[in-house]
């Protein structure tokens, strides 16, 4: 489905007019959070399962999901050979 400039569907979140700053306007104060309660964001959450389908590890990864990240996600939860 093709979305026109400015239409706004009846199940889509209601656009907020992008206003842009321009070059000698001065700096505005970024706004405060809604709470100080919420959760923090994570970049992604990797899961270990069996063939199954049942979620036998998971972990957040906060930055990136690197090989690096990965590896000791699977040495920790894999220590031994067995």
């Amino acid at each position: 489905m093709l979305q026109r400039p400015g239409e706004n569907l009846p199940w889509q979140p209601a656009h907020r007019a992008h206003n842009p700053q321009q070059h000698d306007d001065p700096n505005e104060d970024p706004p405060l959070p809604p709470n100080y309660f919420r959760a923090a964001r994570f970049y992604c959450v990797e899961t270990i399962c069996a063939p199954c389908g049942v979620v036998i590890a998971w972990t957040k990864f906060a930055k990136s999901e690197s090989p690096t990240n990965i590896l000791n996600f699977l040495g920790s939860v894999y220590q031994t050979e067995n």
